[in-house]
């Protein structure tokens, strides 16, 4: 028998025991584990499982195979236990529901965070109306770009037109003679080193890390003679190659140093007049400025049919000097973000060392090439597709910018936001704009090919998955595809099949939307302070504002003062967050129907975050009825790499609280006792990780889930967190074989006051 703190509370619950259940909402185990598999399969290689949503960059985007599991759960409660199965070898079974086509043109879905578009995507794929909206502009611009419908060969048509014109001047900025043969060769990458004047002697000194220019020629093997990394002197500058088992000695100056040490980290650098760091940013505060040189170039020479290092010569750096006397000369008529970057958490360091402006973050010869890219574009006649290639040009600067870092193993660029912040790099990594046939990453070549690839997705959409001895499957959707019929009304949405309706605004208020017409409500929230979206965005906002025709651009910036997240950089706090998340989830309440479902997926480590979310959703008229989580995120997912960050969101499946449902035992003790009898059945049942999120998904249940006489508050829930952290496994109670699920209550529960527990 469970037992209670209370013993009138054991007395309740003894007497409401129901003679029947309420069925779960959520996936069987098995289930669920199938569905991660999946998910992570697509998060380690979105290109390659869902072209789709590497259309376009966007943070924190869930995978599209969960969202596709979400939404037919939710559409077809009767495959909990078997939308996917496995064969007798442990293999995903082809002919599970999952894999096979759905019609779902009856309902009509909301995402009012759509974000990157993901549920919209998905359930379009499955013939759904759709309606997303997002307060970002950019949000906004690429869910338009992922749904509305293209012709490949005009496309291409196009692309060839711009290849003859802007491909071919820009080929022009990236040349160079290969120091090998004499031939001229492609710049594939310029290495550039961030400097500053000393304050004690004013000589230039180089903020580096480290000096290695690879990490061995060959990527797949490990750095030796045979195999040696390119290196540069940090007296001379001069390139060598090293073998990485002792100091390397320049062959021209015959400096002594080691390529894996720097002068430069965690703000400090060293100047060889003193043997005292000296502070980066107090050399800024007292009038210095941060200037680049160029040090190195990589190159693809045609001749030699390979790709080569040399040090930049005369005619290089002559290069350099006319094309900044070009652009001096058509500044005037340049696009160029001028906007000055607004304070916040991420952007700070990038004022605070000088960069003040979004035009600031390139070097000439990338605006150049731009602005070279965007003339071309504007002789496309159709705007439609003049539209297509402003959202690559969009989609390429994370990589075409002098905040890059370097991927030096591999051997290729890291974007902009490979962190989901805003870097300062002191060796930034210029790429060819344009492209060196497919080498280089985030050319505009490269950018295109993804933008191709995306829609010939959505022409004929797949499924992959990986077999046990690792094999990959394809499998093709036969009457399934990704393409809506792009509406301004809900009255026309519901005359248009595919419809799709996409609001750039407040999602807290969706006037545009009838009380009680929504079928389901499913959306990814921001996540508390976890990614500061409209301070990312603006990035791309800066030029899309100033190339695209829509009335969501008119404003300077992306809007903020709606935005739910805790940012203290903008003077965002936790209250703001909740009663910003509030109102749009009671918003969401008046337009679901009465047995709709609000479905989202959260992810976060601060306890808080999980106290807010719980009162954003009871505040709002819901009650939190079941719950699943997805280890979702790629093993080596740079975001959660070395981090104590969670793997695996958890999905919560909420109802209005007018619907019945099953009183729980809220004592943190049976919480944990549910969620053990789930996990003890996983064959890694030792994955404390994934208890965790088991039991704060019972918590949340369980407060969701109460009966009369007891009230959740948020000491109760973060000293249940903290019974949890102070016990070690062997110490959590063993699962019992008595169901934990205790009585059904039914009830119209009406939601009246917000009081501080939640209420």
């Amino acid at each position: 028998m469970t037992k209670y703190p209370d013993p009138k509370m054991a007395v309740y619950f003894t007497k409401m025991t129901p003679s029947k259940e309420l069925s779960r909402l959520a996936p069987s185990l098995q289930v669920a584990q199938l569905i991660s598999k999946l998910a992570q399969d697509e998060t380690g290689k979105r290109q390659h499982y869902r072209p789709i949503y590497s259309l376009h960059k966007w943070w924190a985007r869930r995978p599209g195979t969960l969202f596709r599991a979400i939404i037919l759960l939710a559409t077809h409660p009767e495959l909990r236990e078997t939308l996917l199965t496995v064969n007798q070898l442990g293999d995903l079974e082809p002919h599970s529901p999952y894999f096979q086509n759905h019609n779902l043109s009856e309902w009509v879905i909301l995402d009012p965070f759509m974000g990157g578009g993901t549920t919209l995507v998905e359930a379009n794929r499955m013939g759904a109306r759709v309606i997303g909206c997002d307060l970002n502009p950019v949000a906004y611009w690429i869910g338009r770009e992922n749904l509305k419908i293209i012709d490949i060969e005009r496309l291409d048509s196009y692309f060839q037109q711009i290849a003859a014109t802007a491909g071919e001047q820009i080929k022009q900025y990236y040349q160079t003679q290969c120091s090998e043969c004499g031939a001229v060769g492609e710049t594939l990458y310029a290495f550039w080193i961030r400097h500053v004047p000393c304050p004690h002697c004013q000589q230039c000194v180089l903020l580096y890390k480290r000096t290695l220019l690879n990490e061995g020629a060959s990527r797949n093997r490990p750095l030796s003679h045979a195999n040696p990394a390119t290196v540069f002197c940090s007296r001379c500058l001069r390139l060598f190659q090293w073998g990485g088992d002792s100091l390397a000695i320049c062959p021209q100056c015959k400096h002594v140093f080691d390529p894996r040490q720097g002068n430069y980290t965690h703000g400090y650098y060293h100047c060889r007049c003193t043997s005292e760091p000296i502070n980066l940013l107090e050399t800024i505060r007292k009038g210095a400025s941060l200037s680049e040189m160029l040090i190195a170039i990589e190159y693809w020479c045609p001749t030699c049919n390979t790709r080569l290092y040399k040090s930049p010569d005369t005619v290089d750096r002559e290069r350099l000097q006319q094309i900044e006397q070009l652009f001096h000369t058509q500044e005037s008529e340049l696009i160029l973000p001028n906007t000055q970057i607004p304070l916040g958490t991420s952007s700070r360091r990038w004022i605070q060392h000088g960069y003040h402006r979004y035009r600031d973050l390139f070097n000439k010869r990338q605006l150049l090439s731009l602005n070279t890219l965007i003339r071309a574009i504007q002789q496309i006649e159709d705007p439609e597709y003049q539209n297509c290639f402003y959202t690559v040009v969009s989609n390429m600067l994370e990589y075409n910018n002098m905040m890059t870092p370097y991927n030096y193993p591999h051997r290729k660029l890291h974007h902009l936001f490979n962190y989901h912040a805003l870097p300062l790099t002191t060796m930034p990594v210029e790429s060819n704009v344009w492209g060196v046939g497919e080498e280089g990453a985030g050319t505009f070549v490269n950018c295109y090919q993804r933008y191709r690839k995306a829609k010939l997705y959505c022409q004929k959409p797949f499924e992959r998955y990986k077999s046990r001895a690792g094999e990959v499957i394809t499998r093709y959707a036969n009457t399934e595809w990704i393409g809506a019929q792009l509406v301004e009304s809900f009255a026309a949405l519901m005359q248009t099949e595919r419809g799709a309706m996409l609001l750039c605004g407040d999602s807290a208020r969706l006037t545009a939307i009838p009380d009680a017409s929504i079928d389901l409500v499913i959306t990814d929230p921001p996540y508390y302070d976890n990614v500061h979206y409209s301070e990312l965005s603006n990035f791309f906002y800066v030029w899309l504002s100033r190339l695209v025709r829509d009335p969501c651009f008119r404003t300077e910036l992306v809007p903020t003062e709606g935005e739910a997240v805790v940012n203290k950089g903008q003077g965002k706090s936790e209250k703001e967050y909740l009663n910003l998340l509030t109102a749009v989830f009671r918003e969401c309440h008046r337009v679901l129907k009465e047995q709709g479902q609000l479905i989202f997926t959260f992810h976060h480590t601060n306890p808080r975050a999980w106290w807010t979310i719980f009162c954003a959703v009871r505040r709002s008229g819901f009650r939190i009825v079941d719950f699943f989580p997805v280890q979702s995120e790629y093993r080596v997912n740079p975001h959660i790499r070395n981090k104590q960050a969670l793997d695996a969101d958890l999905v919560l499946m909420c109802q209005k609280q007018s619907q019945p449902y099953m009183v729980l035992s809220h004592a943190p003790e049976d919480a944990l006792a549910r969620a053990q009898q789930v996990v003890g059945q996983y064959p890694h049942s030792g994955n404390r990780n994934l208890l965790y999120l088991h039991y704060v998904g019972e918590l949340l249940r369980s407060a969701s889930c109460v009966g009369e006489g007891w009230e959740p508050s948020q000491e109760w829930f973060l000293s249940a967190l903290m019974m949890f952290h102070n016990m070690a496994l062997s110490e959590m109670p063993q699962h019992s074989s008595e169901p934990l699920q205790l009585a059904l209550f039914e009830t119209q529960v009406g939601y009246e006051g917000k009081d501080s527990n939640g209420r």
